[in-house]
């Protein structure tokens, strides 16, 4: 054969092969027409915000921010499951949403740290439903020096006044804060901040707490006792709490005290007091203090309306002239410590709003002055051993102002998360 015969018949068996392997791929698709996806344009809409005031009702702010009257009552009833509505916090947060019509479609609330009250419309009703915010949880230490009041030093170094409160509630039986603070006096305290957005929304509970003023150095530290419940304690277990409240307002001034001869204000004579008078506007909560049942709630003639309470060990204390008792206080209702037992008023012999104050033993009146300190048992046995480690782990921390690191917070948290408990001051 030729060379050029060659050539050719080769030159048509690559064709061949060619189309028999072109033959086995498969084609690539015709291309149609361009897909075209049509997306919903986001209409647009509109917030207004507010502020509960001091007096004004769940209404009253939802007025404000876009719920039209007529619609008000089914607002309220949205939100009654999920609020309190009859003590709403001032300075809760409204935000009322409109959709591009004008018309409000949602109304986010939020009355505490812990979440939100969101009301939305659907169709011709309203729901209401509780929402979870998320919170951030930070271990800090504050240390400060007093110049005139303990608020104030812990303003001035960005602390809010409820953690001041709670200082002065852990060292309420061994410190008078009215009296006995001083310049000069230092205090330190442990304790969780709850954060949102680097906001401080609350206060967790105070781990530790130490005030040197002229009393000497005096510590605290959280723990649960016993009885299962969380309470204060010194370094040695001994609980923080006496028998007695040092005085049965959380805050007033001494006007009249303890003493066997006073010139009445009323009589003009000189008479025994045996009591302790505290000025307070009428309406002053008057607490108990000490466990005890109520023994007596009515008139006396030149007490007024009083309130007798009978506690171990043979005392009875008397509340007078008090302006009214709440309805649960009756005799023989036991009350505790701290429990409001009446309010401030100006009944019976009275120059003007103010508390008389009475302990009595065994028929003879007892100084309160001297009962403060009477201490109730301490911490013993597992418990007290209990105490101690916690102890040894959270005390050094008062020595180091700022924030705890988060491993060394998280370890304390995860090791006795009974003294972390929440509650939500602020």
């Amino acid at each position: 054969m030729r060379g050029s015969d060659r050539a050719f018949v080769l030159l048509g068996s690559v064709l061949l092969a060619g189309g028999a392997v072109a033959s086995l791929v498969p084609r690539a698709p015709v291309a149609g027409p361009p897909r075209v996806v049509v997306q919903p344009l986001a209409l647009p809409t509109t917030s207004r915000h507010a502020v509960l005031g001091s007096g004004e009702t769940l209404a009253e702010v939802l007025g404000q921010v876009g719920v039209p009257p007529g619609e008000l009552p089914r607002w309220v009833a949205a939100a009654a499951p999920h609020l309190p509505l009859r003590s709403l916090p001032v300075g809760m947060e409204v935000e009322g949403t409109d959709d591009h019509h004008g018309t409000v479609q949602c109304v986010r609330l939020i009355p505490d740290w812990q979440g939100a009250v969101v009301l939305r419309r659907q169709g011709d009703t309203v729901e209401g439903r509780r929402e979870a915010l998320p919170v951030e949880r930070e271990l800090v230490v504050v240390r400060g020096t007093v110049a005139s009041s303990l608020i104030e030093a812990l303003n001035a170094a960005g602390e809010g006044d409820e953690l001041a409160l709670a200082i002065a509630d852990i060292f309420q039986w061994d410190i008078d804060f009215h009296r006995e603070v001083q310049p000069g006096d230092s205090f330190a305290v442990v304790v969780e901040r709850l954060v949102r957005d680097g906001r401080r929304l609350a206060y967790g509970r105070v781990l530790a707490a130490e005030y040197v003023g002229s009393g000497g150095p005096r510590r605290a530290l959280a723990f649960v006792g016993d009885d299962g419940k969380p309470a204060y304690y010194d370094p040695a277990g001994r609980p923080m709490r006496k028998q007695f409240l040092r005085a049965p307002l959380r805050f007033s001034r001494v006007t009249s005290r303890f003493s066997s001869s006073r010139l009445h204000p009323v009589l003009g004579k000189r008479l025994p007091h045996w009591g302790v008078d505290y000025a307070a506007p009428v309406g002053t909560p008057v607490q108990a203090t000490a466990d005890g049942v109520v023994s007596f709630v009515g008139q006396r003639a030149g007490a007024g309306l009083t309130v007798e309470v009978q506690h171990r060990n043979g005392y009875t204390t008397g509340y007078l002239h008090l302006s009214r008792v709440p309805h649960r206080v009756t005799r023989g209702a036991r009350v505790q410590q701290g429990e409001v037992i009446g309010y401030v008023g100006s009944t019976g012999l009275s120059t003007g709003p103010h508390l008389d104050y009475r302990i009595r033993r065994q028929g003879g009146y007892v100084n309160p002055a001297r009962l403060a300190a009477e201490p109730l048992a301490p911490l013993a046995g597992e418990r007290l051993a209990a105490f101690q480690r916690w102890a040894n782990e959270v005390t050094p921390l008062l020595a180091v102002a700022g924030a705890v690191a988060p491993p060394v917070a998280a370890a304390l948290r995860a090791a006795h998360p009974a003294c972390f408990a929440d509650t939500g001051q602020g």
